[in-house]
Order: structure tokens, then sequence, then C-alpha cells
């Protein structure tokens, strides 16, 4: 577990408006970076982070009363009925399917989208970064090859989180940006689920716009023993995902039959 990528050292949002200074760890959403101000991790992890940095330690709590997601929606039976952006890949839509018994349907944009190389000009960059260490690198980075602090925003918190800000709201451009090839976004990661790869480059080019988006990743050879093409990694990263869900369901379907 490392500060800045799996967890934050911050002061919580009722505690800012107390004026209170005691910074807590924060757990991240690591799909969406969003901090999750209620969630604490289990099995004394939570306790051992808090003795590490020296907090006060918190009281593991269990739920009196608790249903899980997949439990929740097998309630309705064949009144399931859902709108998405994004349906994921085949093997997560294949996993729901058998799950809930649900069908897919695709609804086609009502303007088709290209993606195309164009040179270099001057255009606004959104780059979206894997954690908030990386945020820094890369903020640092810029500075020291001399691009000017005054054209930077950088965002690293939840109360400015850029992606769950633009997934609500469209980016919007000057026209005079438009002219130069609209606005273009770098993602800095290969993400584990396709729904989040297609809300990021989702924010560009959109309702008729142009813009542009890639991939620029930087990859550790000690955690990767081999090359993987861009577009199978997350492929078999997102099957490893689905396979180990399947088995926990199965666990807790085996473990729910024994106690009954």
């Amino acid at each position: 577990m490392r500060e800045d990528d799996h967890f934050v050292l911050s002061i919580p949002k009722t505690d800012g408006q107390n004026n209170q200074k005691q910074k807590n760890i924060i757990v991240l959403d690591k799909d969406t970076g969003v901090e999750q101000y209620s969630t604490l991790w289990s099995h004394g992890l939570a306790q051992f982070l808090e003795l590490k940095y020296r907090r006060k330690l918190p009281v593991e709590s269990l739920k009196a009363v608790f249903i899980s997601n997949k439990a929740f929606f097998q309630r309705y039976k064949s009144l399931l009925y859902g709108l998405t952006g994004t349906l994921g890949s085949e093997n997560s839509q294949s996993f729901l399917s058998d799950l809930y018994h649900v069908k897919f349907a695709d609804l086609p944009t009502s303007k088709k989208k290209c993606y195309n190389q164009l040179s270099r000009k001057k255009r606004p960059v959104l780059i979206i970064c894997e954690n908030v260490e990386a945020t820094d690198n890369i903020w640092n980075e810029l500075i020291r090859n001399g691009v000017p602090p005054d054209t930077i925003e950088k965002y690293r918190s939840d109360g400015d989180n850029i992606e769950e800000r633009f997934r609500k709201t469209p980016a919007t451009t000057d026209p005079e940006v438009n002219k130069q090839g609209g606005l273009h976004i770098i993602l800095n990661y290969p993400p584990e689920n396709v729904r989040v790869e297609e809300q990021v480059f989702g924010r560009t080019a959109r309702n008729g716009a142009v813009g542009t988006g890639q991939f620029i990743l930087q990859v550790d050879k000690f955690v990767y023993e081999h090359m993987y093409e861009l577009d199978q990694y997350p492929t078999d990263q997102r099957k490893l995902k689905v396979e180990e869900l399947a088995d926990i369901i199965l666990e807790r379907e085996k473990i729910n039959r024994g106690n009954k």
C-alpha cells in the first residue's frame, strides 16, 4: 500500500468545514480517483496504516445488516433494466448476462467519431493519471522543462477531481481551439476497466466537435515481466478480474447454502 496511490493523507470535507487540521488516511478508488471518505480496509489493514502514520486507531466495525449488490439486484428477477454509456467488455457482458439473465443492446450515437493523428499545434491537453503520485511527477517534469506554471491546472484531490467532473459535464472548448484540432486527452496508464477507457476518451470530440486522444505509458519492467500489446493487456486483466469475481460469488453461495 503506497501513499498517493492506494490512499492519501488528507483532511476530510467535514473536518475541513470545522477548521480541524487532523489528516486522515482516505482510501482512493483506483478506477475513478474518487476519495472514499466512509471506507475503511478490513482485517486490520486500516489499523496497521494508522499505526505507521501515527494516527488515531479506528475501531473495526461489523455491519449488523448487509446485502451484497448481487443479491440486491437479483431480487428484481426479470424486471431489471439499465441504461449506460459504456457496457463494458465482452467478458463483462457475458458475466452479467449469466448472472442476471439480461440482454444487451447498443444504441448508435447521432454522429460518427473518427480519431486521426494530427500535427503539433497549440491546443489544450488533459492528462489523466493513475494516481496522485503520477500527477505530481508529471507536474514537476513540466515545470522542470520550462512550461510556465500559469498554463498548467493541476487536480489532485476529490474536491477538484477532473475525471469525475468531466464524466458528468462535457468538456467545452473555445471555437478558436476547435479550429486547431480541439481538446487533446492523454491517458498515462492502461485501465483495467474498459468502461474507464471509454469514459476518458469520450470527454473530447463530442457532438460532432473535433478532438484527439492517445496513450502515453510508463511501464515498470519489474512489474511486467513480458511486453503486452496495448489492446491485449487490459483484455487479459479484465478477463482475470471477471473470473476472480465469479469464483468469489460461487464461494459465497456455497457458504450461504451451508448456513441454511
